[in-house]
């Protein structure tokens, strides 16, 4: 859906102040260490903020946030800004260690001139709203279920748009107690003694003549109606509006690599961390792999094995060989590695348990079968085994596979023991599909190379 023209225009405006302001601490940075400022280097970092940023929707309206949960995704785009942009000066200058001391004023100088400018940015638009009428006095009518989420979603409290006038309905608890105005027979009174702009109905969608009672209600008192539907009982994916044919249509699971700009920002970013890899350490590392293998026993130093991939289509996936070339490279019965596993050598156990045997599918990600992040691919017995057994397995394959994944960060790796524990992986599949984001992806990146160093016993 296309952004309307008054939330474009603060969109571009809020972006525009903060670009003015980044420009400011550069230039304050410059002065500090006795620096020329560079242009260029300024461009880069605007188009790394824009991006990171947009990633994360930074940038959306600031009513949906409080000015808490608007700190902590700007603490992640500046995190990344300052990791992409000190990683920028290295590839493209070789003036890193001169620019060092600068980019570190920079980004220290934006760690407190950002907040303070968001703050007095949300104390003004509260003024302007308040003083012109803005803010849109509201009134919830509906379940207490319901209600309590509308509060925990932040919405009826420290909001810069809507100031609650009560709620309609069962009690709610939760702290909302004190705004309980009476059942829903009370609801054309309360309209007639209280200034109310918009109704927001919050009952589940069984209840359709109570739903017709409040619509004409409002509609008779010339109140604005907000229907919010409760679709728990369906499906707990996120939904997705569009219109076809005029009519509203409600998608009950929307991702957000649906999108082609997020697929497009993974995707470059997959083919940038694979190439840069594959060029920096790979090129190197493999050479020495594929000797300490063929010295350690017989057969191919690589391992390839058909998986699924994106949309159930089938993919080979390379590993370094960890296995007894007669067993591995054989057509026996798949069967899943075990600890003190007989089949891996001894090399191999290294291997594993380092996951070194996982970097040939950087390979795969540069050819888009994979991606640096992503569920992490099964062997096809098991999926065929587990996709009648396990709800919502296949949906792990809506998206790419992984090298690594939501799932293995959280300790789900190795040998899968039980249904029970394979349900647990397609859950932490399936939260990670539907809440992607940019930074999700570098904190499982960064997460992984800590697990990496502590060990893990399950990597056998």
């Amino acid at each position: 859906m296309r952004m309307l023209r008054g939330p474009r225009l603060n969109y571009f405006f809020r972006l525009f102040l903060d670009l003015l302001l980044m420009g400011g601490c550069a230039w304050l940075a410059a002065q500090v260490v006795g620096h020329s400022l560079s242009q260029s280097l300024l461009l880069l970092s605007f188009i790394i903020w824009y991006l990171t940023a947009r990633a994360v929707h930074f940038y959306t309206s600031i009513t949906l946030f409080t000015f808490s949960q608007e700190m902590t995704i700007f603490l992640q785009v500046l995190f990344t800004h300052m990791l992409l942009l000190f990683f920028g000066v290295a590839l493209f200058t070789d003036q890193v260690v001169m620019l060092r001391p600068f980019l570190l004023y920079y980004q220290l100088f934006m760690l407190v001139g950002i907040p303070v400018s968001k703050y007095a940015y949300r104390v003004i638009a509260a003024y302007v709203r308040n003083q012109y009428k803005y803010i849109r006095k509201i009134l919830v009518v509906g379940s207490a279920e319901l209600s309590a989420s509308l509060y925990r979603s932040g919405m009826l409290i420290n909001n810069l748009r809507y100031t609650l006038v009560g709620i309609i309905g069962e009690r709610p608890g939760n702290g909302l107690a004190a705004n309980y105005l009476g059942g829903i027979t009370e609801l054309e009174t309360t309209l007639s003694n209280n200034e109310v702009d918009e109704v927001f109905l919050a009952l589940p969608s069984f209840q359709s003549e109570q739903i017709n009672f409040v619509i004409d209600c409002c509609e008779k008192m010339r109140v604005q109606v907000n229907v919010i539907n409760d679709f728990s009982r369906i499906g707990s994916g996120t939904l997705g509006t569009t219109t076809y044919a005029g009519f509203p249509v409600v998608g009950l699971r929307y991702f957000p690599l649906d999108d082609a700009e997020n697929r497009f920002f993974k995707r470059s970013f997959d083919l940038l961390f694979s190439f840069l890899f594959l060029v920096l350490i790979y090129s190197w590392l493999a050479p020495i792999m594929a000797l300490l293998i063929k010295l350690n026993s017989r057969g191919p130093v690589f391992f390839k094995q058909d998986r699924w991939g994106l949309n159930n289509k089938k993919i080979v996936c390379y590993k370094f060989r960890t296995m007894q070339y007669e067993v591995a490279g054989g057509k026996s019965e798949f069967r899943q590695a075990v600890k003190n596993d007989q089949r891996v050598t001894s090399l191999g156990r290294f291997l594993r348990k380092t996951s070194l045997d996982e970097l040939p599918q950087f390979i795969n990600v540069l050819k888009g079968d994979m991606s640096v992040v992503g569920p992490r691919p099964h062997p096809i017995p098991l999926s065929q085994e587990s996709k009648d057994i396990v709800q919502n397995y296949m949906m792990r394959h809506l998206v790419k596979p992984g090298i690594t994944g939501w799932a293995q960060v959280n300790g789900s790796r190795g040998q899968v023991l039980s249904s029970a524990e394979m349900r647990s992986r397609v859950a932490f599949d399936l939260w990670y599909i539907e809440n992607w984001s940019f930074w999700l992806d570098c904190q499982i990146i960064l997460q992984t190379m800590v697990n990496l160093l502590k060990g893990d016993e399950r990597a056998y």
